[in-house]
């Protein structure tokens, strides 16, 4: 009796474990910083093993939420990865704002040639968007961003019970929300060394006319590039606040999301 009782334990621990793996584990491959790719499978895996270990004594989870046919366990599975993919589609916004306002002032300089490869995301970038995304992350690490995440997973368990995920107009309509903001705080990011740059072209075309002696095309690249690169640093205290401002918002925008899929 007392070695049939433990094997029932252990099972219904472990599809506990389960359970709490169809979330977390989404989560955590698509949340910024975690979910890169340069950060190994095996790490990510490891990860969100310890991480569903962690929560199984501490959230309210039962084995009986586990459906007992595999089609019922794919829509379950299918309902917590698109909880999790939509949580951490929120956080992605905010990145792909930095990579749209790099793109974007790159272009203006003349670097829109001169592209890196984004470990984050794993797509070509310029060399602006790739230096903000830096110190973006480095803010998202110092503001305890990632913390967000592990909150409100926890937090998530008493909104929406395992497999019982339910997408309303409110969730689409802050989806489109969500990305129009993206566009708007692309704009706030690039403004201070977009409008430089774009005055130092103006200011070049009117020299062009008044002066066609002097050689526009091999003087306006470097001129552009330099003016470019000191409003990408000195606009850096204008982005730490943007950035701080941005993560806080997503402290209180995640939760109600979450419980607005409840």
């Amino acid at each position: 009796m007392t070695e049939t009782s433990l094997l029932n334990w252990t099972l219904d621990n472990i599809l506990v474990v389960v359970i709490i793996l169809t979330r977390v584990g989404p989560l955590l491959f698509f949340m910024p910083v975690f979910g890169s790719k340069s950060i190994p499978a095996q790490a990510k895996i490891l990860l969100c093993l310890m991480v569903a270990l962690a929560l199984a004594s501490s959230i309210k989870v039962s084995a009986q939420q586990m459906p007992t046919t595999s089609l019922g366990f794919l829509i379950f599975a299918v309902s917590e990865i698109i909880f999790a993919a939509i949580l951490a589609f929120f956080a992605r916004l905010i990145f792909a704002a930095i990579q749209l306002a790099g793109q974007m002032v790159g272009i203006q300089m003349g670097m829109g040639m001169a592209g890196v490869m984004d470990p984050q995301f794993g797509t070509q970038v310029s060399l602006i968007g790739q230096f903000w995304n830096i110190i973006a992350f480095l803010i998202f690490l110092a503001v305890d961003g990632h913390h967000i995440f592990f909150r409100t997973i926890v937090e998530s368990y008493t909104w929406v019970a395992p497999g019982t995920l339910h997408l309303s107009n409110a969730t689409y309509n802050g989806i489109i929300r969500g990305i129009s903001h993206m566009f708007i705080l692309a704009v706030k990011i690039m403004a201070p060394a977009s409008a430089a740059v774009f005055f130092a072209h103006v200011g070049m075309g009117i020299i062009a006319k008044t002066v066609p002696q002097v050689p526009i095309l091999i003087v306006g690249m470097p001129v552009n590039i330099v003016l470019g690169f000191v409003f990408v640093g000195l606009s850096l205290q204008y982005f730490l606040p943007l950035m701080v401002n941005e993560f806080q918002m997503l402290n209180t925008l995640l939760p109600q999301l979450a419980r607005g899929m409840g």
